[in-house]
């Protein structure tokens, strides 16, 4: 059932245009902005814990009506829908494809502007490089909600989407908070750039992000795939391409062993 979710799920978000009111985004800052009667409800939402534990609520509902209903079919069309929606990264491929079209045509300006609408898309703060914004746009939208939709199924992706979109006040404990929900997805897909890339040479990088003080999670994905491959804006989409395709294939072998 999982193999199959992914499997629909990523080839509806390249061919299935969905209104922006149902991307997971949107709910969930519906969601978040909602508002209740209750001052003590509202009180607690204004902490950092409860914000969080307010923003979830949507995707632990979900598991939990899935629980109850206990249906094979119901559960793999809402976890197909669901990573559909967590996936959705439309203002990125619109940037990314604007951004290739400027550069044929040798637009400076257009080219910056379209950067910087990636870097949005990113939700990077610094100015980064085409080639680096495009692997933390895809492992923020795409790895790592497949990672955790294996690991814990539709409510990991869908709690996971929630905590990359929610709005919050930026501050230690967020950033501390980023650092460890990304820190698994980074580490297993640059594991799969030594794999599908130049082994080598990014082998001891990797083993270097894994140590005991753990890296920045965007430096570390962004070194490994410098070493991997010689990056420009149209082989950093190849090897992730690749990347995802090993990972779906490794999934399939263990849905085949039965361990998914």
């Amino acid at each position: 059932m999982y193999l199959l979710a992914i499997l629909l799920a990523y080839s509806l978000e390249r061919t299935l245009e969905i209104t922006r009111n149902f991307h997971w985004r949107r709910i969930i800052l519906r969601w978040q902005h909602w508002q209740v009667k209750s001052s003590q409800l509202q009180g607690w939402r204004q902490h950092d814990l409860g914000q969080v534990l307010w923003a979830i609520i949507p995707a632990i509902a979900i598991g939990f009506v899935l629980l109850l209903l206990n249906s094979t079919l119901i559960t793999f069309l809402v976890s197909a829908a669901g990573v559909l929606l967590a996936i959705q990264a439309p203002e990125a491929r619109k940037a990314y494809k604007n951004y290739l079209e400027a550069e044929a045509e040798e637009d400076g300006a257009e080219q910056a502007h379209q950067l910087k609408k990636l870097q949005q898309a990113a939700g990077r703060n610094e100015a980064a490089p085409v080639e680096h914004l495009l692997l933390w746009i895809h492992l923020r939208h795409y790895f790592a909600v497949l990672v955790y939709f294996v690991l814990f199924g539709i409510t990991g992706a869908l709690v996971y989407a929630t905590l990359r979109e929610m709005r919050h006040s930026r501050s230690q404990r967020w950033e501390l908070a980023n650092q460890i929900i990304n820190w698994l997805p980074t580490r297993l897909m640059t594991l799969g750039f030594l794999l599908v890339g130049n082994f080598s040479k990014a082998a001891t990088v990797w083993l270097n992000s894994v140590g005991n003080k753990p890296q920045n999670n965007f430096i570390a994905l962004t070194k490994v795939a410098e070493q991997a491959e010689d990056l420009t804006a149209l082989t950093t989409v190849a090897l992730v391409k690749r990347n995802l395709l090993l990972y779906i294939v490794l999934v399939a072998i263990l849905t085949i062993g039965g361990w998914v």
